[in-house]
This record gives C-alpha cells, sequence and structure tokens, in this order.
C-alpha cells in the first residue's frame, strides 16, 4: 500500500518507546512487586508552573477551544489564560476566599472552568469539580448534597446560572459565593476578574504552596458504592503527569487533544488537560459524545482539531471506524496528524482493532499506534502503561514510572496493588475509608483483577481480568472472574447486546440480565424476537467455545428500563454497578433461577 502524501508531511515518529521491561521481585507466597525500569524526573512542584513556562515560551500556541453558539471556536492562549489565571486568583482574594476554602465546579469543561482551576491551584484554593449530573437530574443531587455536606464550598462556579437554578436552591449551597461566565442576577461575572492586577497576595499564598497543599478534591464515580472525595495533591497530580510521560511518545511541538470527556474524572481532568499543559499542547474541547444524536458533534471537532492523540472510551472507536467508512474526507482528515490512539476503560474489541487498523493502512500506509493503561482516580490516574503498540485484547502495560505494583495471588488471577508519589494520601473527611483503602505496607488496593500476559516473563505486562468485590463462587465453589467474563460476551454478542450483568452466587450455573442494543422498538413483537434469536445464536456458539460452568451463559432475561443513577445501578461515566443492580432487581434474579422456568427467561441450548 502507498502512502498517502497529502498527510505523510505531518506524520510524527512514535517509535520511541522506554523498553518492555521491569523489575520484579517475587516473594514465597507467591506475591509478585513490579516496578518501572525508568526512574521518575522532571517533576514540577505546581501545575500552575507549566502553564507560566509556557505563556513565556509559546505565548502564542493555543492553549484551550470551545465551540460557541454559532458553531465557531472560541480559543485562549497560553499568554492569555496566564494573564486571566492571575487576575481571577486577585479577584477570588478580594471576594473573600480565604485559606483553603473549596471552590465547587458544577458544570462541564470550558475555558472558564479551566482558567478558575489554574487560578485556584495558583493561590491554594481546592478545587472541587463535580459531575453536572449530580446538580440537573433530581433523582441524582442526594449526591450533590452529601459532596456539599462534606466539602462545604465556600464558592460555587456554574457556566449558567439558569440550568443549575434548582440546585443551586440546596441550603447546602445558598450561602456560597456564586461565579458564571456570564453573570447574572445571583453571580459574579468570572469575566469582571480577568484584567484585575495581582498584588502582593497572589504571589505570597503561592509561595506558601507545597506538595501536600491539596489541588482538587475528585470525587469517584460510585462504581463501588457511594461517591468518595479522592484528595489530589500538588505533588501527586505533578508526579502523576511526569509518570506516564516518560515511557510513552511525546510530539514535540505539544500535543492535540480533541477530548469529550468530563473534568470531573481523573482520566480528563488530570491525564489530558495536565498533559495538554506540559507538553504546551492544545486542548480542544469537544461538545460531542459517543452517544446517538451527540456524536456528529464529536466527528465536526475531531475533523477541524486534528488530533495528534485520542484518548477516550473504547465505544468511540467502533463509532469512530463506522464514520471514516462512510466518509473518506473525514478519514482523511482524521488521521492527519494521528500519532497515538489510547482507550481506557473496557477491552478494545478485535474486531473494533481490526476496523480501525485498516482504515489507518489505507490513509496513511501503516497501522497506527494503541495504547491503553490501568488508572483509578485514587492514582492521578496513572497504575501502567503500555509503552509500546499494543495489539488490544485487555492488554494495560507495565507500571508507569515511579510507582511499585504489587500483585497478590486471587486463584488463577492477581489482586493489583500500587504505591507511589502519584497516590492519593486518602479521602476528604473519612479517615476510615482511608485506612481501610491502604495495606500494611502502604500499597492502594485498587480492587482490580489482572493476569500477566506471560506468566514466565512479566515484562510482557498485565492483562485486565475484572473487579475483585464483582466477582462471585458458583455453588461448586469455582471463582467466576466476572469483568473477564462480561468483557467476553460483550465482544460475542456484539452489536446485540448494549450491557449485562451476571448472576449466578452460590447457583449451579452462570445467567445474564441483558440490556439489548439501543435505538430499537421492542416493542414490536418482530423487533424483539429477532434479537432474542440473535443473542441466544450468539451466547450459544459462545458457550460451545467454552469450556467449564464458569465460563459459559446458561440463561439470560432482557431489560428494557435503564439503570437507575439514583438507586446507584449506573455512575455518572454511565458505568453499570453490578452490586446494585443486583440488589434492586433481586425479583428478576430469583426468576432467573426459578424451577420452572419464567416466561422472560431464556435458556440456551446446550
Amino acid at each position: 500500500m502507498t502512502k498517502n502524501p497529502e498527510i505523510e508531511a505531518d506524520i510524527a515518529k512514535t517509535d520511541d518507546y522506554a523498553p518492555r521491561e521491569v523489575l520484579a521481585r517475587y516473594s514465597a507466597d507467591g506475591t509478585i512487586v513490579l516496578k518501572s525500569c525508568v526512574p521518575l524526573s522532571g517533576v514540577e512542584s505546581n501545575i500552575v508552573n507549566y502553564l507560566e513556562h509556557w505563556a513565556q515560551e509559546r505565548p502564542d500556541r493555543v492553549f484551550l477551544a470551545q465551540r460557541t453558539p454559532d458553531r465557531q471556536w472560541d480559543t485562549i492562549t497560553y499568554a492569555g489564560a496566564w494573564h486571566r489565571v492571575q487576575g481571577i486568583a486577585q479577584g477570588l482574594i478580594n471576594a473573600g476566599h480565604r485559606d483553603s476554602q473549596m471552590i465547587a465546579i458544577l458544570s462541564p469543561a470550558s475555558i472558564e472552568h479551566g482558567l478558575l482551576m489554574l487560578a485556584g491551584m495558583l493561590i491554594g484554593a481546592p478545587i472541587v469539580p463535580v459531575s453536572p449530573a449530580y446538580s440537573l437530574i433530581p433523582e441524582a443531587r442526594p449526591r450533590l448534597v452529601d459532596i456539599a455536606r462534606l466539602i462545604e464550598p465556600s464558592f460555587v462556579f456554574v457556566q449558567a446560572e439558569a440550568p443549575f437554578a434548582e440546585a443551586l436552591k440546596l441550603p447546602e449551597l445558598t450561602s456560597a459565593t456564586l461565579i458564571s461566565a456570564a453573570g447574572g442576577a445571583a453571580s459574579t461575572a468570572i469575566a469582571d476578574w480577568y484584567d484585575l492586577t495581582a498584588t502582593d497576595e497572589v504571589w505570597q499564598r503561592r509561595s506558601t504552596i507545597t506538595g501536600d497543599t491539596i489541588a482538587k478534591i475528585l470525587f469517584t464515580s460510585g462504581s463501588t458504592g457511594k461517591p468518595k472525595g479522592v484528595v489530589n495533591t500538588q505533588s501527586m497530580l505533578c508526579h502523576a503527569v511526569s509518570s506516564t510521560s516518560l515511557l510513552v511518545p511525546e510530539s514535540p511541538d505539544g500535543t492535540v487533544y480533541v477530548d469529550w470527556m468530563p473534568w470531573h474524572h481523573t482520566m480528563a481532568g488530570n491525564a489530558v488537560l495536565h498533559g495538554t499543559l506540559r507538553g504546551g499542547g492544545t486542548l480542544y474541547l469537544d461538545d460531542g459524545k459517543p452517544m446517538p444524536g451527540a456524536f456528529e458533534k464529536t466527528i465536526e471537532n475531531l475533523r477541524d482539531g486534528r488530533p495528534t492523540v485520542l484518548q477516550t472510551v473504547p465505544a468511540t472507536y467502533s463509532l469512530l471506524a463506522n464514520a471514516m467508512e462512510r466518509d473518506d474526507d473525514f478519514r482523511i482528515a482524521f488521521f492527519s496528524r494521528m500519532e497515538r490512539l489510547i482507550y481506557a476503560g473496557a477491552s478494545l474489541p478485535m474486531d473494533v482493532w481490526h476496523k480501525m487498523q485498516a482504515l489507518a493502512v489505507k490513509t496513511r500506509g501503516k497501522e497506527i499506534d494503541f495504547g491503553s493503561a490501568l488508572g483509578t482516580t485514587e492514582t492521578g490516574p496513572g497504575i501502567t502503561v503500555t509503552h509500546w503498540a499494543s495489539k488490544g485484547q485487555g492488554e494495560l502495560g507495565l507500571p508507569v514510572a515511579g510507582a511499585e505494583i504489587k500483585l497478590l495471588p486471587v486463584e488463577d488471577k492477581y489482586e493489583i496493588r500500587v504505591r507511589g508519589p502519584n497516590v492519593t494520601p486518602g479521602y476528604f473527611g473519612q479517615p476510615e475509608l482511608t485506612r481501610a483503602a491502604f495495606d500494611e505496607e502502604g500499597f492502594y488496593r485498587t480492587g482490580d483483577l489482572v493476569d500477566l500476559v506471560d506468566k514466565t516473563n512479566p515484562a510482557m505486562g498485565l492483562r485486565f481480568a475484572g473487579r475483585l468485590s464483582e466477582n462471585f463462587k458458583l455453588s461448586s465453589g469455582s471463582w467466576v472472574a466476572t469483568g473477564e467474563l462480561r468483557l467476553a460476551i460483550l465482544e460475542a454478542c456484539s452489536p446485540f447486546v448494549s450491557e449485562l450483568v451476571l448472576a449466578g452466587v452460590d447457583q449451579d450455573d452462570i445467567r445474564a440480565l441483558i440490556w439489548p442494543q439501543a435505538g430499537k422498538d421492542y416493542s414490536d413483537a418482530k423487533v424483539f424476537a429477532e434479537t432474542i434469536q440473535c443473542i441466544t445464536s450468539r451466547l450459544s456458539e459462545f458457550n460451545r467455545a467454552h469450556n467449564g460452568a464458569t465460563h459459559r451463559i446458561a440463561a439470560f432475561r432482557i431489560l428494557l428500563d435503564p439503570p437507575s443513577m439514583g438507586a446507584g445501578e449506573i455512575t455518572d461515566k454511565g458505568n453499570v454497578n453490578q452490586r446494585s443492580i443486583l440488589a434492586n432487581r433481586s425479583t428478576l434474579v430469583d426468576e432467573l433461577y426459578a424451577p420452572t422456568q419464567h416466561s422472560a427467561v431464556f435458556l440456551i441450548p446446550s
């Protein structure tokens, strides 16, 4: 295949990865401790230092870009951002901010959101980005109440007053000073502070910031219970942004991102935003997302932004492949500067990997590098990363620079724990949860299970194997690796199954509650029957390829009502909470295993 001359000049080299090697220490009890061979170096003392540096070195480079209502791009340069951040810091002080009073941000990512976040870091004011869903969805508002009671914010920022009006009436928020992008009846416009001159108090407060100063509090998604406030110190964040960057190639002119993921999550709010700052790159805020009715905006934004790195969830790549197969111009624009595709949060289906590679070869004459990682809110987010061209299949890579990971045997898998300077000191205001989160050697208990890609050679890396808390035993005493099995079934039943939950605690076999493919009218008896037939056929084929009760599905039933965020069945990331669903829908689970087959339960032919 010849290379496309239209884009060849824009393709950067991506072969200067850190060596695929690791330091391994084995214990007699089967525990393995792994550590990167690359020393952690070049760590800043404050994330804001990157902004100040690039304001001097690349003053006219665009730092952040967002869409205006008429679909134009509103941008701010590094020099412009540094000027405004200083003014906002002074505005906060003038408005009465003292010591370490919290600033809650209720609205999504925006230029104003980013400037306020950096201004808070400049003067030691902890920023607390909160999922907008907790304000905008009434059934989820109790979570906002819990968060507000815990952090007691003195300032609250919203992009605009009107959408958040009901949330702002909560007694826990009414005493806070309200800031908004445009200003309003109850709020101060953040733009009123942009041109304020920073006084000595700004610089004095900056000088008192240490590595232990709280930069942010990020709340966990709630996939394992109520959201917890993870303390993100300056030291933690600065070590985290360096720990991965030392292992994977960086664009010499700074990474260009087009990103839809929310900043109240560590992947976007830390890895992407801070990664942009570290390299002096550009971040286009994508106002789309990988779902029907919104993905068209993502395509438009990718076409304009032409990122060098894309970091997103696996579902996005399936949608992208389909879009590029239909639109050659978009395909050429997408690959024009692309160096690396990164996925996290789930396994990348191999059919999607092959489709993306075929499109890459067609466009650029060679395959594109894929990468993956394992991270948590508590690790800022890095634990492991693939510092090589990954082939998918659940690869998680090796430890990031500066971190140690401990692998404790659990049946034929390993529980993974991590220790290092990028790990949180604990949960804000919840010392008992903090104590429970760390073992006697100071390793953070992630709750994730992994496996070695090659049992004889740990340098080949790790593979995801599910969540420890979700695994269960059948009546035979055999463990079911729930996460691993769930991902395998989703891939085998694609596109007919959008999500599923596995049941079988103390039962003879595994059965599933299944949400079918979105966008179809299941009230139509013919459509419903065809869906049942397709899923049954795929599961039957899956069972034939897998021996043993812990790898087979005996029966399933269809769920059409979506998981409830208010009931804790789904996180604000959109991930299902298996334990909550099984508890809340225990009657449906009982019917799955009723002695007389229930009419809504479909058995898989053996």
